[in-house]
């Protein structure tokens, strides 16, 4: 069971602790923590009375301590959530924090927080009042097994390769991943079994202009493709720095594969090698690897990084970034079509 699976578990079943420092970089998974404790803490009825939320770029300590201090109003629960604690003013944050133990059996305490540095004073002394719950964006096979179980959730299964190709093709957002599963769920209808093929097919036809379509495009050197795909996806409004970033990795992905083919590797020891994982599109990853030489590889990695830097400094308009990107990669073919 996940993290977060654990965490609602023990939500569902009531089963509080008097305070949570909820942190991370994951979104999607804290606003669901929060609101598992918004269901389950304090009755609708009684929200009124026993619930208060508060915005720490807005709100100082007096006010915070005199919610979660005081005992419930015509209730056996009071709920107090701080959003965006990390924001608040330090002086402010260490006052809630020395607190936190006078909290009343009877409350239930909430800090929010983005990443937070183990090395922080504030998470130094809230660490040994608070449940900690960290909740940080899933990767890999980690993100297949929490798509898999989501599915199950769902009255579904994920047929063996589904749920990799799935997160292969949305990347590692949560909130993208379980929106298109329950799609999926959908599409399928009475079927029990999403198949590869339905992901393929209910997946790829609403993300023909994605990044994943992109890097399949510049892998079978199709600059004409190339510059279709990232066009639309800045009409979408996706960012060049995200397109810049994401080439950069798919090219020193390509890297590592082409050294691999070289030590005459099999496929599957190469996916695990530089995926840790069956990657569904490693065949692709070996053609593609095959079409560029090794001095190719690293040039495109070198523009990459050189415009990275340009669009960080503003030394590029977006569009610009994106047809410097895909012809000094591709070379002097995809110069013939700008």
């Amino acid at each position: 069971m996940s993290d977060f699976g654990k965490f609602a578990a023990s939500i569902k079943k009531g089963k509080f602790s008097k305070t949570y420092f909820i942190h991370g970089n994951e979104e999607y998974f804290i606003t669901q923590a929060v609101d598992l404790l918004f269901e389950n803490v304090v009755t609708p009825e009684q929200r009124s009375f026993n619930l208060d939320v508060f915005d720490g770029t807005e709100s100082n300590s007096e006010v915070i301590l005199s919610s979660m201090l005081s005992f419930p109003f015509v209730g056996e629960r009071r709920l107090t959530v701080v959003k965006r604690f990390d924001k608040m003013d330090k002086k402010h944050r260490i006052d809630v924090a020395d607190h936190l133990a006078g909290v009343p059996d009877s409350n239930v305490v909430c800090l929010v927080a983005g990443d937070v540095k183990a090395t922080d004073e504030t998470f130094k002394r809230i660490s040994g009042a608070a449940e900690v719950v960290t909740f940080n964006h899933l990767k890999g096979s980690e993100l297949s097994t929490f798509l898999i179980d989501t599915a199950r959730a769902l009255g579904k299964e994920l047929a063996p390769g589904a749920a990799d190709l799935l997160v292969d093709m949305i990347g590692d957002s949560v909130g993208d991943a379980i929106s298109e599963l329950e799609k999926l769920s959908l599409y399928v209808g009475d079927e029990k079994v999403i198949q590869i093929d339905d992901v393929t097919t209910a997946v790829g036809k609403s993300r023909s202009f994605n990044i994943f379509e992109l890097q399949r495009a510049i892998g079978e050197r199709k600059a004409a493709r190339a510059h279709e795909i990232a066009s639309k996806m800045l009409g979408n409004g996706e960012k060049p720095v995200y397109i810049n970033f994401m080439l950069a990795r798919y090219f020193l992905n390509l890297l590592e594969v082409k050294h691999d083919l070289a030590k005459h590797m099999n496929t599957k020891d190469i996916s695990t090698a530089v995926f840790g994982r069956w990657n569904p599109f490693i065949s692709e990853y070996t053609t593609a690897a095959n079409a560029y030489s090794v001095s190719e590889l690293k040039k495109a990695i070198g523009v990459l990084l050189d415009i990275d830097s340009k669009l960080k400094s503003g030394g590029y308009e977006d569009s610009e970034a994106v047809v410097v990107m895909v012809s000094e990669i591709l070379g002097d073919e995809a110069r013939r079509l700008t």
